[in-house]
């Protein structure tokens, strides 16, 4: 089947929670795309080291959408050496994918650092953007992704009814033994506990 539309959800993933869920689910509803990949970083570039492997975050990713027909995980970055960058995925999806329009997923914080992205400009003037506003983070308006260099035909603001969730704070229960029941879907607390994830 060939795809006009998909959006391109990229992040750490360390581990997928409920939260990222959402944004996926909702942040594919907002531009009517067929289809949202998500992508988990290899080497992300813009943290820290990561918590758990990237086998283990992409099977939390495959087990937290399993059923879901409209969205799957690829392991894109985990397949490339070096940093992870966008720029280079997209890249590999144009190529691979002619003829679909691909929107990348950002949340707010995430948006108002693009310009120090490796390739941000031919990010910008590339691909289409769809910028969440969920819990936790301070929300974006249109106007302030226009002054940050999102272009305004490009660009849609996306509000996400999701739980404030932080993989900061799931990390922290189970080194503490605590439960993390409406935070991870009932694989991936699995996953986590059968692989001594975090501990």
């Amino acid at each position: 089947m060939s795809l006009t539309r998909v959006a391109v959800f990229g992040g750490t993933f360390d581990p997928f929670h409920l939260g990222h869920l959402a944004v996926a689910e909702q942040a594919r509803e907002g531009v009517l795309a067929d289809e949202v990949w998500v992508v988990p970083a290899g080497v992300p570039p813009h943290r820290g080291p990561v918590m758990a492997g990237a086998a283990d975050r992409l099977a939390m990713c495959r087990a937290a959408i399993e059923g879901r027909l409209h969205i799957s995980a690829l392991d894109l970055e985990l397949r490339r050496p070096g940093p992870s960058y966008t720029l280079d995925t997209m890249r590999d999806l144009g190529a691979g994918h002619p003829g679909t329009q691909f929107w990348v997923v950002l949340g707010a914080d995430a948006a108002r650092q693009m310009s120090g992205w490796h390739g941000g400009a031919e990010l910008l003037g590339t691909y289409h953007f769809v910028l969440v506003n969920r819990a936790g983070e301070a929300p974006i308006r249109h106007a302030e992704a226009i002054a940050l260099g999102f272009l305004p035909g490009l660009t849609r603001v996306v509000g996400i009814d999701s739980p404030d969730i932080s993989g900061t704070e799931i990390r922290r229960r189970v080194m503490a033994g605590e439960p993390l029941g409406g935070m991870v879907s009932p694989a991936v607390a699995t996953i986590i506990e059968e692989r001594g994830l975090y501990r």
